[in-house]
Order: C-alpha cells, then structure tokens, then sequence
C-alpha cells in the first residue's frame, strides 16, 4: 500500500515541472470537496491534468521515466503519469488522507491488488485493502482514498451521510492562492503539516516561527519560466517579524553554503523576494524559462534520493 502511495505523490511532485499561473482564487476539485473532513487543518493539491496540458511538460515529460514509477506501473496497474488526473492531501494534525481521481479500472485493480495479496475488507457496500494501518478504497466518481483504516472508514461515512466540506477559513487560505495554479497548499492554525513526522533539522528550523503562523496559503504555477507564490499569516505584528527575519536569514545561509559550481542555484535564491505587510508576511519567485530548464535538469538526482528515502523507511 505504501509503495502505492509513494508512487503516485512522487508521479504527480516530478509533473510540478509543468504548470501555468493565474489571478486569484483555486478550489478543491469538486469530487473531493464533500471529502474533505470538518477538522482539516492543513490541504495540499496537485492537478495533473493542467500540467499535462502545459508546455514545460511537453519538454520534460521523459523525466517522469523513473525506476519507481515504472514498477508501480507494472506492479499495481495504476500510472501517475497516465491514470491520475488530481490529487489531494487533507491533514487534521495527526493524520492524514489522500484523495486521488483518476481513470481507474476499479475491477481490475481489486483483482490485481487480492492477487497482491492485499486483504478486503467490506464497509457499508465498500471494500478497503490494506489494514489498520494502511488501507485503500474506491469510491464514486472515480476517486480512490488512502489512509489509516479507522480515516478511510470515516471517508466512507461522509461518502454515505454527508457533512464533509471546505471550512471558511481555508476557504479564505484558497482566495489568496494565484488562479490556475496547479499545485498549492494551504492551512489553518499554523504551520501545514507542521506536525509531521520530518528530518530533524528541518523540525529545528522549523521550531523558530512556528508558534508564530496562524494561516498559510503557497501555490506553484508556470508559463515559460515558474512562479511562486506564498502568504504566512502571523499572530502578531512582533511574531511577522520573526518569521520576516528567518526566511530571510535562511534564504541567505542556503546562498552561503552554496558551492561555487552550483551558479544556477545561487540565481533561484537571489529570485526569492520576502516583504512583510504588518502580519503578514509573502515570499515570491519567479524564474526565467533558461532557469527552470536547468533546474528540470537535476530532478533526476533528487527523485532518485526520494525513491531511496522512501525504501529505507
């Protein structure tokens, strides 16, 4: 189920070479929208399909020709790169779920995943395999849910009572996010994800503005070149400050550490603009079409530390 999981997330995070920017305002897709669980801090989406469509994924796309992918392909019957068209992440702060739409052939992976091994479970005219732990299911309008299977469970009960939705406050997060932006993330009452289980260091950085942030939003769009986009939402004009203060300090130990052969990053660090407006606080980047070209060049090297990342686990 992991193997399952990792594949798609790392099909759709290696697709975010290809995207369009916009004005204002994204939503979630409206096959996950009743999905999404009241308590949800923190949403994270990727649509696939407007990637596709984009020409930085016309001349990148043989990147998305990994080892990993590949096997998922042949294993499970399921391919990012052709059967995914949006994916989305809630997190409630413990837990997450992961919502995919897709042009699945749901008879033929069940087959494929009981031959796997995979073991079914029934759940008011559903079937989940996996366990506790792990499980997946298939719902209506070609969506399938992965999760913890006490989280899966309580998909099936919004699929079947209602009650599901976008709360007001993420919705406001949405608002501030570039229209047509295809991957972005938003959260509400901090940090999203923020307590997820991350690498050590990253956790310390992350331990100095973290009791400062009320709401986030971050989208990632591209034409010729890529835009980036964020707005941190702080508790306090003192606490915009601080994290003013270390976006700053970190964008420049990270042009510091840089070696001198690695010129192309030390122009992406130098693109990223942070101001601060009282308490809020808005980082952008936008990359020239020469730059996001030579970056594309290197994700080979950090898909294949991902995949590696994702076996020792």
């Amino acid at each position: 189920m992991r193997y399952l999981l990792a594949g798609v997330l790392l099909g759709g995070w290696l697709l975010s070479s290809c995207m369009k920017p916009g004005t204002s305002g994204v939503s979630v897709n409206p096959a996950f929208r009743s999905l999404v669980p009241k308590e949800t801090k923190a949403l994270a989406s990727i649509d696939v399909d407007g990637l596709k469509s984009s020409g930085v994924y016309k001349r990148h796309k043989d990147l998305l020709n990994t080892p990993l992918l590949d096997a998922m392909s042949e294993r499970i019957g399921v391919d990012p790169r052709r059967d995914v068209s949006n994916l989305l992440v809630a997190w409630n702060g413990k837990e997450a779920v992961v919502f995919a739409r897709g042009g699945f052939d749901v008879t033929a992976l069940e087959t494929k995943m009981r031959s796997l091994g995979a073991r079914p479970m029934g759940y008011r005219g559903y079937t989940l395999f996996g366990d506790n732990r792990e499980s997946l299911a298939f719902l209506k309008r070609r969506v399938a849910v992965a999760g913890a299977g006490s989280v899966v469970r309580s998909e099936i009960d919004l699929e079947k009572n209602g009650g599901g939705g976008v709360s007001e406050e993420l919705a406001a997060r949405l608002a501030a996010v570039p229209r047509g932006d295809q991957i972005w993330a938003v959260s509400r009452g901090g940090l999203p994800f923020a307590e997820a289980q991350i690498r050590s260091d990253i956790q310390s950085a992350l331990s100095n503005i973290v009791s400062y942030v009320d709401a986030t939003s971050f989208g990632i769009g591209v034409d010729k070149g890529v835009h980036l986009n964020a707005e941190i939402v702080c508790i306090s004009n003192e606490g915009a400050q601080r994290v003013n203060d270390a976006l700053r300090g970190g964008i420049g130990l990270a042009r510091l550490t840089t070696q001198d052969n690695e010129a192309d990053l030390l122009r992406v660090y130098d693109a990223v603009q942070v101001s601060r407006d009282q308490q809020t606080v808005r980082v952008r980047a936008d990359l020239s079409a020469e730059l996001t070209d030579k970056l594309a060049a290197r994700l080979p090297q950090i898909a294949n530390r991902a995949e590696q990342m994702l076996r020792e686990r």
